[in-house]
């Protein structure tokens, strides 16, 4: 009986070694901060992504009547304008964005416009426009006529979960 009074003793300094390590890793991870994509419309739809790394923008163009898409990527400036591309070349098109332009599948592409736009980007919808977002390859339509709000946070788990539990 001593003996397994014994061995109880000897295992219980190391399980709570092991209980330690894992709550320490658990806090630690928990604690570090993630970068989160938090689009805010002007009803207060919200939605948030946590960890996403990059976002486009799409919508036809009000004149020319033809799709545009702008392509932003998620670093430590915070939003990155990287490229865009668009079906027509008309009035009101800069013709040096970028650092290279070339036409595929019937698109034109500028490439390396590299425009840092910073931790927010406002934007508004047209009537006509369809605009739509697509994150992590999730698309959504966004409402006509409105003003939509995107930035760009880094947030530690707890609180980045805590505001996607708010927000749906």
């Amino acid at each position: 009986m001593n003996r397994k009074k014994r061995g109880h003793r000897i295992g219980a300094p190391v399980f709570r070694k092991i209980v330690f390590v894992i709550t320490v890793l658990c806090i630690t991870l928990l604690l570090i901060p993630i970068q989160v994509l938090i689009i805010e419309g002007k009803e207060n739809n919200e939605a948030i992504y946590i960890g996403a790394s990059d976002f486009t923008l799409q919508w036809e163009h009000s004149v020319e009547k033809e799709e545009w898409e702008e392509f932003f990527v998620l670093n430590d400036s915070g939003i990155l304008l990287t490229h865009t591309r668009f079906k027509t070349f008309g009035a009101g098109v800069p013709s040096d964005a970028g650092t290279n332009s070339f036409i595929k599948n019937g698109w034109v592409y500028m490439t390396g416009i590299n425009r840092v736009i910073g931790n927010s980007l406002y934007f508004r919808t047209g009537n006509t426009t369809k605009h739509r977002i697509t994150v992590d390859g999730q698309s959504d339509k966004l409402k006509a006529n409105s003003s939509y709000h995107v930035t760009v946070k880094q947030l530690n788990l707890i609180k980045a979960l805590l505001y996607k539990i708010q927000v749906r």
